[in-house]
């Protein structure tokens, strides 16, 4: 394999390749110590608006120090090469150690130092966004370190790095508001961690499902499992850290920090073993979903049904992923994801014969309740399959938005009258559709009606 040429930088080796990025194992010959030089791939050379991401994830971390994130020795650009210099971490990443085992004292030492590295990082107005254990690697001293700032984004009100509506981050582990398209906020991160938790105090993730859709619906909706006796004591932190609610979650990394020590101090681990990753959560293949155009094109013809099959797979995709560019570096999987709204909607894209009677099909099954049901054959359906194939049109959008608000209609009704369960239903698919809503007033009542159902239930 032929490697770049870097001034100032011998590269011994490739470390990992990812769809954004090579990361090579390079010595830095001003000061002869081994970095982990990223450099991007060199088929988005060309393209500098992947430059300018791959550029921002560097800016990012080389303003975090602390000893709980990864440390950015050098950022930079040769000819067509832009790559940053990392320090070598050498101890492997959190999940391979979750497979291996792990003591629960030890798992509690690595939660208060990422707790740490995020409380410093939300202080400085970074949030992370995809808190997963691939993310999280080890020091050869054995120091946890957040790495993988790809989709880090800036909570000062100053910068517009991204918007509400888009999806971001690993479905096992994203926090409700992530599902919901929401404003995100510092919370989301310490939700992440509160699942990471749980996974090493139970060797599992607290949601699991076929799609990215229906684990989001379960992080909205759904409380986690219990934890076994033999870890029983940390219910109530894991309850607090997992809060649907984020008001009611730990609100700073510090304040997780000192719940944590409380938690450890009256628990013995005299019937507690290592915990060790159950194989099928060693094996999760839903946490990375890479967007492709190919993949997302509904062959509908005149007098047919789109199939349900293919349709499905597009709402899954845009749901979980919207917009998005998947890199996995140096072996861990990561988002990069850019909401590009603002542009698009300002561009209209006329409807062809085809998706002219996808609408018409919507709009029948609407006026007759089909709503989200029977299979293949309800509004959903149908606005979903033409979204995949015309997301710009204005007349697709004002369809969906009044099957969105429908929804909430017929849910706040079922609340008045005490039918949770029909509240659920039109909630979640409510949910399963919030990635093509841009009404921020919307969006915000499909979260009251959340909380509304929930108070009602408890």
């Amino acid at each position: 394999m032929e490697h770049p040429a870097i001034p100032g930088y011998s590269i011994s080796r490739p470390l990992g390749k990812g769809g954004m990025a090579v990361v090579y194992l390079a010595t830095q010959d001003s000061s002869g110590r081994q970095v982990a030089l990223k450099v991007m791939a060199k088929h988005l050379q060309a393209d500098p608006s992947f430059g300018e991401r791959f550029l921002r994830e560097a800016r990012i971390c080389a303003e975090l120090k602390h000893p709980n994130i990864v440390t950015i020795r050098d950022v930079g650009q040769h000819e067509s090469y832009r790559y940053m210099a990392m320090e070598v971490l050498s101890g492997g990443d959190l999940k391979t150690r979750m497979k291996q085992g792990l003591p629960i004292r030890d798992s509690i030492d690595i939660v208060r130092g990422i707790a740490a590295g995020l409380d410093y990082a939300h202080k400085k107005n970074f949030i992370h966004r995809d808190i997963k254990p691939e993310n999280i690697l080890f020091r050869d001293d054995g120091t946890p370190v957040i790495s993988d700032f790809g989709i880090a984004r800036n909570t000062d009100p100053q910068s517009q790095m991204t918007k509400t509506g888009t999806v971001i981050g690993s479905p096992h582990y994203m926090s409700p508001e992530q599902a919901e398209a929401a404003q995100l906020d510092s919370r989301t991160d310490l939700y992440s961690l509160g699942v990471i938790l749980y996974e090493m105090l139970t060797g599992r993730v607290p949601f699991k499902g076929e799609s990215a859709i229906s684990i989001g619906i379960k992080h909205i909706t759904t409380p986690p499992p219990p934890l076994p006796s033999t870890v029983a004591h940390f219910q109530p932190f894991i309850d607090k850290a997992l809060a649907k609610d984020r008001d009611e979650r730990f609100q700073t990394g510090a304040e997780l920090i000192e719940a944590l020590e409380k938690a450890i101090e009256g628990f013995s681990e005299d019937n507690a073993a290592t915990v060790v990753l159950s194989r099928n959560d060693a094996e999760q293949t839903v946490s990375t979903i890479q967007r492709n155009d190919s993949n997302h094109q509904t062959a509908v013809r005149p007098g047919k049904k789109p199939r349900a099959k293919t349709t499905s797979r597009a709402l899954a995709l845009w749901i979980a992923a919207g917009l998005a560019a998947l890199a996995l570096l140096a072996g861990s999987g990561w988002y990069f994801l850019e909401n590009k709204s603002g542009t698009l909607q300002s561009l209209t894209s006329p409807l062809n014969a085809e998706e002219k009677q996808l609408l018409a099909q919507a709009e029948l099954a609407a006026e007759e309740g089909r709503y989200y049901s029977p299979p293949g054959n309800n509004a959903q359906f149908y606005l979903t399959a033409l979204m995949a194939r015309n997301p710009h049109s204005t007349d697709a959008k004002a369809a969906i938005t009044r099957l969105f608000s429908t929804y909430l209609t017929e849910a706040e009704q079922a609340i008045a009258g005490n039918n949770l369960r029909r509240a659920d239903a039109f909630l979640n698919q409510g949910s399963q559709i919030t990635f093509y809503i841009d009404d921020q007033e919307l969006l915000a009542q499909l979260r009251h009606l959340r909380n509304e159902a929930n108070a009602a239930r408890y």
